[in-house]
């Protein structure tokens, strides 16, 4: 079913052969529209291009790539890829299926062979060659589609009002499961949850993504950067996670390393502060100089305080 602009839900055609349309991306937006419909997502495998050459408003000749036709099937099609993974028994017909003792790993893959096949005629348009709508050894209903990743990913995308409750809820200090409980909770059961738990992770994620590109550790590195072309002996470090935020970074001024040769005997490493808005620990490496005074050698912000992350800092 999709939404038409006056709000009223209307039921999305089968794809058939003979059927014309002006150019692929139609085809692809009615059989994804379709496969949310009836609860299989719908994958574009492949297609071939014709070029030519074109002229430029400049003058020049350039290459113009033109699609001539494309395959579109079910996320199912195709064979699983062979790779045992040992004690993972799921029901076959589960999307996620494995055939035990076969040596087939986990796949959406279960040779299900729906798929639609168009090519471009002599007038330009774009023509339904080959249509199999019959799925097999796998049972797709129109429920199923909350549990599909590109259409719970779609969801959170169309609605951004859900994004916001995300952030409102994590910024007053909810945990990312607390979150999910209470929207499940206003939308009477996990049962009817569009998305996932996880699905709030990958947004969270990104918009760390984000913030480490624009944001507070952008500017950070930027000032240090600064401090480094000031003075050649400013030295800091950093690293970041996996998804691309800042995970720690470490850095000391010309004063302290110069405080370091003389009075680097005994260091003390101190994890105890925690900064506000963030809630990363921050570590000082504080000595002691003749006057008997404390003084600052380094400073450190840390995702965690393990083995792993003090490794890291004491290894720099």
């Amino acid at each position: 079913m999709v939404r038409t602009a006056f709000g009223e839900e209307k039921e999305v055609p089968q794809l058939k052969i003979g059927m014309v349309f002006p150019d692929w991306e139609e085809i692809e937006e009615q059989f994804k529209a379709y496969g949310r419909q009836k609860g299989f997502a719908v994958v574009r495998r492949s297609g071939a291009y014709r070029s030519y050459s074109s002229q430029s408003k400049d003058g020049s000749k350039e290459l113009v790539k033109q699609k001539r036709n494309a395959l579109w099937t079910c996320e199912c099609f195709g064979q699983p890829e062979r790779k045992r993974k040992e004690k993972a028994i799921v029901p076959f017909d589960s999307p996620l299926h494995e055939i035990v003792g076969s040596g087939i790993r986990k796949s959406k893959k279960c040779q299900c062979p729906v798929h639609v096949y168009a090519s471009v005629n002599n007038l330009g348009q774009w023509v339904i060659r080959r249509a199999e709508m019959v799925h097999q050894n796998h049972h797709p209903t129109p429920s199923k589609s909350r549990t599909i990743a590109c259409f719970r990913k779609g969801f959170i995308k169309e609605n951004p009002h859900v994004v916001s409750q995300m952030n409102v809820c994590l910024k007053s200090g909810m945990s990312v499961a607390q979150t999910f409980n209470l929207m499940a909770t206003q939308r009477n059961g996990k049962a009817l949850m569009p998305f996932l738990q996880k699905d709030i992770n990958d947004v969270v994620a990104k918009e760390r993504k984000a913030r480490m590109k624009g944001g507070d550790a952008n500017a950070m590195y930027e000032y240090f950067k600064m401090m480094k072309e000031d003075n050649p002996n400013f030295y800091f470090i950093y690293r970041q996670a996996p998804d691309g935020r800042l995970q720690d970074v470490l850095w000391v001024d010309a004063r302290s390393r110069a405080a370091y040769e003389e009075f680097g005997d005994v260091v003390c490493f101190d994890t105890t502060y925690l900064t506000n808005q963030y809630k990363i620990p921050f570590a000082n490496f504080v000595g002691v100089n003749h006057h008997g005074q404390s003084i600052l050698l380094g400073c450190a912000l840390v995702s965690h305080e393990n083995s792993d992350t003090f490794e890291w800092i004491f290894s720099h």
